[in-house]
């Protein structure tokens, strides 16, 4: 009911169909995590977790008592936010449905899939309705897109955050709405402050492509309202320099170094070039060696078929990257997520749960200036320029 209200909103009439169907879709995905989950893990993994710990907060709740927000005995790790906030959420929507796995995870997974109908309604808003249609339909149906998100996960969490922040840097007529931008990464700051550093670092970077050749106060203000506020969100993570990125992403490295599919990641500079390549290549073909890991390789390597089959649109979109703010801002934050999570994350299962954020972004530069969105373009600029000529002969005429 939720997400069906929300998305007879921010999808235009024509697609409303695919609002009903992708909460069916969303609710099969809810079915095949806990089936992965149950059925071939036996229980394990970050979701169960996070639902246990929202059961602990739930009792408190019950009681009216709000002490898991304040008392630090009570915290799942040393921070309010981060991992320990996940069983927040949690715990409130426990409260709606009762303690149920399945039924949780699908009230918790449609913040995700209401973050999506935000990413479709941001490309219409910047680019219109010639592509709408292929961008709604594969972001509503990528297979991974709603299985990584199908229960409590901190992913989930994030695409709700990140889309809802695109909706105030991209908000009606193009024009941003800074409380928007600021709740958005708000939001994520919450569950990822590395994810947040990352989406006002790339919010800097594409100001500084382009909105600063319009010096106004209001675009130098953003410049340094993102800077400052991306090194708040490191500082959270007891990063107080840059330079000491490299140590956070040693001790990620630590922590997500378990199971079978661990790899591993270069000493010296080459880790550099390596990183990236982890996270938007990898698994190789010859590492592939289980089910997740064939839907994994098949999931990153169908984007990059879409990609070189529009390679026009995707060269285009680069072109554009000191013209277009949300361009500029999709290729930036692709590049600094794949970077850092590609030198802190050394497991293929978690490389291919969270880089699923960047899909919607990656999806947007193969959409933006396709070739069928550049015909029609030209097309109305001939008719247009046809118009004025027809214009300027009568009045000679008269």
């Amino acid at each position: 009911m939720i997400v069906y209200l929300v998305g007879q909103k921010q999808i235009p009439a024509q697609f409303q169909s695919m609002v009903t169907n992708s909460i069916l879709i969303r609710i099969v995905a809810v079915f095949a995590y806990a089936f992965v989950v149950f059925g071939i893990y036996g229980g394990g993994g970050d979701p169960v977790i996070y639902f246990r710990w929202g059961q602990r907060f739930v009792e408190y709740f019950k009681q009216f008592d709000l002490s898991p927000f304040y008392d630090r005995d009570l915290w799942r790790g040393p921070a309010f936010a981060g991992t320990n906030f996940v069983g927040y959420p949690a715990a409130i929507m426990i409260l709606f449905v009762g303690e149920s796995f399945r039924g949780t995870w699908l009230l918790y997974s449609s913040l995700c899939l209401i973050g999506l109908f935000f990413f479709a309604k941001v490309f219409y808003r910047a680019y219109g309705g010639i592509e709408y249609k292929n961008y709604l339909y594969i972001l509503l149906i990528y297979p991974s897109l709603w299985f990584w998100t199908a229960s409590i996960s901190k992913d989930t969490w994030m695409v709700f955050g990140a889309a809802t922040f695109l909706t105030g840097m991209v908000g009606k007529n193009r024009k941003q709405n800074i409380p928007i931008m600021v709740f958005g990464l708000f939001w994520c700051y919450l569950v990822r402050p590395q994810l947040a550093a990352i989406l006002a670092f790339a919010l800097a970077g594409s100001y500084f492509l382009g909105s600063l050749k319009k010096l106004t106060f209001q675009n130098v203000f953003v410049l340094i309202l993102a800077v400052v506020g991306a090194f708040y969100f490191l500082s959270v993570l007891g990063v107080e320099d840059v330079t000491e990125v490299t140590d956070l992403a040693q001790e990620t490295q630590r922590k997500s170094s378990y199971g079978g599919s661990e790899i591993s990641v270069s000493d010296g500079p080459l880790k550099f070039v390596q990183a990236p390549v982890n996270i938007l290549l990898r698994p190789f073909p010859w590492e592939v060696g289980g089910f997740l890991q064939i839907i994994s390789f098949f999931d990153i390597y169908f984007i990059w078929y879409l990609a070189f089959k529009n390679w026009k649109s995707v060269k285009r979109s680069f072109s554009m990257i000191r013209k277009d703010r949300l361009i500029a801002f999709c290729f930036i934050f692709i590049g600094l997520f794949a970077v850092g999570a590609g030198l802190a994350l050394v497991n293929l299962g978690l490389i291919a749960r969270q880089r699923i954020i960047l899909y919607p972004f990656m999806f947007m530069i193969i959409y933006a200036y396709s070739d069928k969105r550049v015909a029609f373009l030209r097309k109305k600029r001939q008719q247009a320029q046809e118009k004025r000529y027809q214009e300027i002969a009568e009045l000679q005429k008269t």
